[in-house]
């Protein structure tokens, strides 16, 4: 089949059908999508809230929670221990299909009157705040992670211990403040550092030890602003400049960020792997037009996949195959239309968090089950011929959202079947919108109850953490950035005090989005020229953000 051009539903604006992309759709049964492949990430990332917590009550034993769901969602939350325990079946609210109306509109109907979880972690202890988060223990406000302890404000953590105000950090012990890094020991206020110990604001650096606001180095130590010092000189440095003081360290960064844009940087961060294009590519094959991917094969328009494989439009996935406008899973295969499917599930479509399950289709919260439609058990002969009929009802019987596109079968859901508000979700960060535009292109907007209002101390943070009491455990600091409330935690002081950081400024949010925003102005396509043989390449960083970029065979000969 040749490409095809077509007008997005959503933006207007025209995007292209690749022949291969038609093959993968007719391979697992969907008709070619009507959206762009940037307005389907928006809709799907609106359906996942990682960060906007909320106290709310247990429908079931009545306990005091921490929860995704605001209470004027009107959305009825259980506990942990209740929502995976035997004392309730989400089999209990099944229903009967109605041909009458619209799919999506039976489908919101039952999202909304089952139980959901709190919050979605597994196996953690003594970490209430946790969200999307497995097998952590003492942590606070972490996201997305696994197997971390005593650490909190990080997002993407895996085995990462005393750490905190991390973005995608792979394997480290008292890491603060870093983006996209692995495998490391005092790692602070760095990029794409990777097996580095006691290295501060550095970018790209690879086996390297006692570094202060380098770039682009290969098994370095005792370097300043890639400079090569003698350990007594190195030692001085950090007395005097690394000692727990504020203007210190936003005058390092500062420093530290121009010599990063005056020396090459490599086009696009793709390592060890082959025919690929996107950025931040790690040891993958034939992938396109993808954002953090790992271990990956045959994918394309992608977002946070590790071991994925033969997939379209998926975001934030850990192994899996055959899926397509996917969001949120681990262990799935051959989910479609549907949001955070656990445990090897297989043959899900519009479902939403289901686990251990297989052949579902418009399912809520069902876990261990087949043959489900609606949460309604049927024989599997009775299952194909049902689901055959929706699938063929969707289309005779569009639904129309609230801003009047239409939906068959093959579109994801629509943006009023999130549970959560735009400005709650994940889609918020990475594509903010004004209040306006929300409501004009039909996404949930904050309800005023949702907006909380803080007293805040009357309390100056002093510039050098030596100079911090206790009693700022107590107090409400107002955010410079955000005017929002924050608080400072007894472990997070601890930290700070024992490795000489000043308290932040931001809230932890704010934080967060600052670390996320160089994934978010650098995660458009371009073409650049390469600094040192002059051929075009693509490239995710402007002229402003790296001046000079080479290609990734330049960069190898440059850095080695």
């Amino acid at each position: 089949m040749n490409k095809e051009t077509k007008n997005c539903q959503n933006c207007k604006t025209d995007f292209t059908i690749e022949p291969e992309d038609f093959s993968f759709y007719e391979k697992i049964k969907v008709p070619p999508p009507t959206w762009c492949p940037t307005c389907r990430l928006v809709r799907r990332l609106a359906h996942r809230n990682e960060r906007s917590l909320y106290k709310n009550t247990c429908g079931l034993c009545g306990a005091s929670v921490i929860t995704v769901y605001a209470k004027e969602r009107g959305f009825i939350v259980y506990c942990n221990p209740c929502f995976f325990s035997d004392k309730w079946d989400a089999g209990e609210y099944g229903r009967e299909y109605d041909f009458s109306r619209p799919f999506f509109e039976q489908f919101i109907e039952l999202q909304k009157t089952i139980p959901q979880s709190a919050l979605l972690q597994i196996n953690c202890v003594d970490s209430p705040w946790v969200n999307y988060e497995t097998d952590s223990k003492n942590c606070y406000l972490n996201v997305g992670g696994s197997l971390n302890k005593d650490c909190a404000y990080n997002q993407y953590g895996l085995k990462i211990i005393d750490s905190f105000d991390n973005f995608f950090m792979y394997v480290g012990d008292f890491c603060y403040d870093n983006t996209l890094c692995e495998n490391g020991y005092q790692v602070t206020s760095s990029l794409h550092c990777h097996d580095c110990r006691n290295t501060h604001f550095s970018f790209d650096c690879k086996n390297c030890s006692n570094i202060i606001g380098c770039s682009g180095l290969r098994n370095k130590q005792y370097q300043i602003f890639n400079k090569q010092v003698t350990k007594e000189e190195y030692g001085a440095f950090v007395k005097e400049n690394l000692n727990g003081s504020l203007a210190n360290r936003r005058a390092l960064f500062a420093r530290a960020r121009d010599l990063w844009r005056s020396v090459p940087q490599r086009a696009t961060y793709i390592e060890h792997s082959n025919n690929v294009f996107g950025n931040i590519i790690k040891e993958s094959r034939n992938v396109r037009e993808c954002m953090s991917a790992e271990k990956c094969d045959n994918i394309k328009y992608c977002l946070y996949t590790l071991g994925l494989r033969d997939s379209m439009d998926t975001t934030s996935v850990w192994d899996g195959e055959l899926n397509y406008e996917f969001m949120a899973g681990q262990h799935s295969s051959f989910s479609r239309f549907s949001k955070s499917t656990m445990d090897t599930s297989s043959d899900i479509q519009y479902s939403a968090f289901t686990q251990g399950s297989q052949h579902l289709f418009g399912c809520v919260n069902m876990r261990g089950k087949k043959y489900c439609i609606l949460n309604t058990q049927y024989s599997k002969e009775e299952f194909e011929e049902l689901r055959g009929k929706i699938i063929e009802h969707m289309s005779t019987m569009p639904y129309y959202d609230r801003s009047g596109r239409e939906y068959t079968y093959g579109e994801f859901f629509p943006p009023e079947a999130s549970p959560f508000a735009y400005e709650e979700s994940t889609a918020c960060e990475w594509f903010p919108k004004s209040k306006e535009d929300v409501r004009r292109e039909g996404y949930n907007e904050m309800g005023e109850n949702e907006v909380t209002k803080y007293e805040f101390s009357e309390y100056t943070i002093p510039d050098n953490i030596k100079d911090v009491g206790d009693e700022i455990l107590e107090k409400t600091l107002k955010c410079e950035k955000s005017g929002k409330a924050y608080r400072i935690i007894p472990m997070e002081l601890a930290f700070y005090r024992r490795f000489d950081l000043p308290i932040p400024r931001l809230a932890p949010f704010e934080r967060h989005k600052e670390r996320l925003a160089f994934l978010t102005r650098n995660n458009r396509k371009m073409m650049r020229v390469c600094g040192r043989c002059k051929k075009e390449t693509e490239s995710y960083y402007s002229e402003q953000e790296f001046p000079i970029v080479y290609c990734n065979e330049c960069y190898t000969q440059f850095v080695a």
